[in-house]
């Protein structure tokens, strides 16, 4: 008679599963930034439409002086600096959108949720996002900090070129969907990392495996489960795919009470053996061989498609 995973075996398996933190640590930021990493010095970023030049206070160089600055700030988790210099830029030129990205992760890096989304959201739509048509700000969300109402989520001008404005709806996005999914706003989350993966394609993993480790962080094994699918499929050779995977359907694990041994959902086996064939070394590979261990398995591989 099989029966459900016991309190210990809970507590094993929990204890399995809290590297999240340090894996997430490890992971790339969101945007794909590090995978396919912006200029130090970026140059030429467009004008405004309708102007061909920066207004005056706010040179191209200064500007992106200010960006490279800024980058800086938030690589090194000193996203109020980065925060203070990008509302001061986002001010004086408010229709550049990476300058509207830099201050959402500083932003987004602060915790201060509602003022991250506004930001992102003026990346992809300009400052006039917001309901009245102004600058995000305070007064576009409500006392309780949650939003007034969503923005349909526009391109940015057809003028812009086509792999920065798949760069820029593709990191916008993505950091959307970890805004929602922090503040418990799951279909909008999923929805943003769709939009993320469909305009920037060659992200597409890496955006869905951060996604991933969000809903795993969320505690939404069911919403993760489906997520590691995406990624596997987007990116079938990026090993932590396999791992969330394999975490997620670890929850629906029972015990056989004659033999003690865990005993692992379809599918479950497979992706942890996945994961210790590309990366036998790797961060998680020594909790995927206590879970492995506790099941009675192989630690060959054997996945199958």
């Amino acid at each position: 008679m099989i029966r459900s995973l016991p309190a210990v075996l809970a507590l094993f398996v929990a204890a399995s599963l809290t590297s999240a933190p340090y894996a997430l640590a490890q992971l790339p930021p969101l945007g794909g930034q590090t995978a396919t990493p912006p200029p130090a010095q970026p140059a030429g970023i467009p004008p405004l439409a309708g102007t061909t030049a920066p207004p005056t206070g706010l040179r191209t160089e200064t500007m992106n002086a200010d960006l490279k600055t800024a980058r800086a700030a938030n690589q090194e988790k000193r996203f109020a600096d980065a925060e203070t210099l990008m509302l001061k830029d986002t001010a004086a030129k408010p229709g550049e959108p990476y300058l509207w990205i830099e201050l959402g992760l500083a932003q987004l890096g602060e915790k201060k949720y509602p003022e991250a989304e506004a930001s992102f959201k003026s990346a992809l739509n300009g400052p006039a996002a917001s309901p009245e048509g102004k600058t995000p700000s305070g007064s576009f969300y409500t006392a309780d900090g949650r939003t007034a109402g969503h923005v349909a989520i526009a391109t940015v001008a057809a003028t812009a070129d086509p792999k920065s404005k798949g760069e820029i709806e593709g990191i916008s996005n993505a950091s959307l969907g970890e805004i929602y999914i922090k503040t418990n706003r799951i279909p909008d989350a999923q929805a943003a990392f769709d939009k993320a993966a469909a305009a920037n394609p060659s992200q597409a993993g890496l955006y869905y495996g951060n996604e991933t480790v969000f809903l795993f962080q969320a505690g939404n094994a069911a919403a993760q489960l489906a997520t590691a699918n995406k990624a596997i499929a987007a990116d079938p050779a990026r090993p932590r795919n396999y791992y969330f995977k394999a975490q997620a359907l670890t929850t629906q694990a029972t015990v056989d009470p004659k033999t003690s041994k865990l005993i692992l959902p379809p599918g479950c086996l497979e992706a942890y053996q996945k994961y210790l064939e590309l990366e036998p070394n790797g961060q998680f590979a020594p909790d995927t061989k206590a879970i492995l261990t506790a099941a009675g398995a192989s630690m060959k591989p054997v996945f199958k498609k």
